[in-house]
């Protein structure tokens, strides 16, 4: 038979009635056989209680590292090695308030590393401090679907990730809030979902008889002194999902609401997808503004506008029929796993040239598999035809210039550019016209690229630095209170000067 290396009990929530008799059982014959029991901590009701009951009882406890610890990610993993470390030596109890599977990172370390080191574990159950906090708040978790998060989980998590870790639109359960610090730790990272006013209620010696309590108070008091003690689970009730504006799920609910009759938008319910096309243009290139404003108040609000597009574009696909937004998360997380394999997988990679490269043979081998005849496709296929025809053009060269297609020089560039603007004087047609400016066009687009430029971004530029230059003029318009129509050509090139000298001092 297999000796266990590690037995670890629950003590319950704090009264030695909640005990269950094979743990009291276990830890009588410890006494009766003078072996040390490890208890995670000796701040818990149920301990002293014990001692009374079984003196011979020889107890050591692990809260010198909760005096240590600085770092809430690796205390329990130091615990867990220590535990470990015991185990490889003697077989040995160990001792954690409430059910040893429930909010106990200690013991979920102890299972990895037990397995890693070749130990075994028996676990013996106890009555977890759930099912008295769930009476103390009359709460039934199972009716909204409760979340529960460990105090020094929530507070080892980074600042991005919390977010994503807490649904504030369902009840929240945060256990073990054991003192001040850890407290003011918990409240920083829930202000990051819920308002600092936020009515929270913190239960204290839940189910101890004559210490239990029940505080309520808003959320940025709760690291006030007196608070949080060895026995606090914080529960933070939830908020309506209009209230939960950081969360995607309610930009989802809000979609779904403007859409739905009867008390939807008559607007937002006649629009479909072809309708809402040039919506999708307009709100790509205002995040685009943004980006070249460098305006990042601005761009993080244009990034919802473009966000909401893709909500709406998958609410009505899902009231067709055809998808919903969990088949476009899946698509592109899938995607981005699958070409990425130098990140999620074992590929390696030397720079960015080699990433592209695999790119572009892992979109392939995607063709290959949707069933595509790649024989016979083109180098200039798999380009957006709606993009802007400045970035259609240069893609259309940067492709042809890899297979071979290319001028030899830099002068051939500038002597076929010539060209264009010689054949372009020359045309007699408005037809001709339209088709040589379009040549004079491409072929600038393909100079731009000879400087790595981005003939679309140059233009841009262009066009913004030519309205900032205008707009100075019409200032000097309506200061002189003239009419436009009445400035000469010399004035209008005068004031064109005063405008770029303006506009350069301004945006050195």
């Amino acid at each position: 038979m297999t000796t266990t290396s590690i037995t670890i009990l629950g003590l319950g929530p704090g009264n030695l009635r909640a005990l269950t008799l094979e743990a009291y059982d276990l830890l009588r014959q410890a006494a009766q056989d003078q072996q040390t029991a490890y208890f995670r901590t000796l701040i818990h009701p149920t301990v002293e209680q014990l001692r009374q009951h079984l003196p011979n009882l020889h107890i050591e406890s692990f809260d010198r590292l909760y005096d240590d610890s600085t770092d809430w990610h690796t205390l329990y993993t130091r615990m867990a090695q220590e535990i470990c470390a015991l185990a490889q030596q003697h077989p040995i109890i160990y001792a954690v308030p409430g059910h040893p599977l429930i909010g106990e990172s200690s013991v979920r370390i102890i299972q990895n590393l037990a397995t890693e080191h070749n130990l075994s574990i028996r676990i013996i159950d106890g009555l977890s401090f759930l099912e008295p906090v769930y009476s103390a708040l009359q709460l039934d978790p199972l009716e909204r679907g409760a979340q529960l998060i460990d105090a020094t989980e929530l507070a080892a998590l980074r600042q991005d990730e919390i977010a994503g870790k807490i649904i504030p639109t369902i009840p929240l359960l945060v256990t073990q809030v054991y003192n001040r610090r850890l407290a003011s730790q918990v409240k920083l990272a829930l202000s990051e979902c819920y308002p600092d006013e936020w009515p929270v209620k913190l239960v204290r010696a839940a189910g101890v008889d004559g210490e239990e309590q029940v505080l309520t108070m808003p959320l940025l008091e709760l690291d006030r002194a007196g608070h949080a003690n060895h026995l606090s689970t914080l529960y933070v009730p939830p908020v309506d999902e209009l209230s939960a504006l950081r969360l995607p799920e309610t930009l989802r609910f809000i979609t779904m609401r403007l859409r739905r009759d009867p008390d939807g938008c008559p607007w937002d319910r006649e629009q479909t997808h072809q309708s809402l096309t040039k919506y999708v243009i307009e709100e790509t290139y205002e995040v685009v503004e943004a980006l070249e404003e460098h305006d990042m108040e601005k761009l993080a609000e244009e990034l919802g506008d473009l966000l909401l597009q893709v909500y709406l574009h998958a609410e009505i696909a899902r009231q067709d029929g055809d998808f919903s937004i969990g088949d476009v998360l899946e698509h592109i997380n899938a995607k981005l796993i699958r070409r990425h394999p130098h990140v999620f997988g074992s590929v390696e990679v030397g720079n960015a040239a080699q990433v592209v490269q695999n790119w572009e043979e892992i979109k392939r081998q995607e063709r290959i598999r949707a069933g595509k005849d790649i024989t016979k496709e083109s180098v200039l296929d798999h380009v957006p035809q709606a993009s802007p025809a400045l970035t259609i053009a240069q893609e259309y060269l940067k492709r042809v210039s890899r297979i071979g297609f290319e001028f030899p020089s830099l002068q051939d560039v500038y002597t076929k550019l010539a060209e264009e603007l010689e054949e372009l004087r020359t045309a007699q047609t408005a037809e001709e016209q339209l088709e040589e400016v379009g040549d004079l066009l491409f072929m600038t687009s393909k100079l731009a690229l000879s400087f790595k430029i981005d003939a679309e971004e140059a233009l841009r530029r262009s066009t913004r630095k030519f309205r900032q230059r205008f707009q100075a003029m019409e200032a000097m318009i309506r200061a002189d209170g003239r009419a436009p129509t009445t400035y000469s050509s010399a004035e209008w090139r005068a004031m064109w000067q005063q405008a770029k000298t303006l506009v350069k001092a301004q945006n050195p």
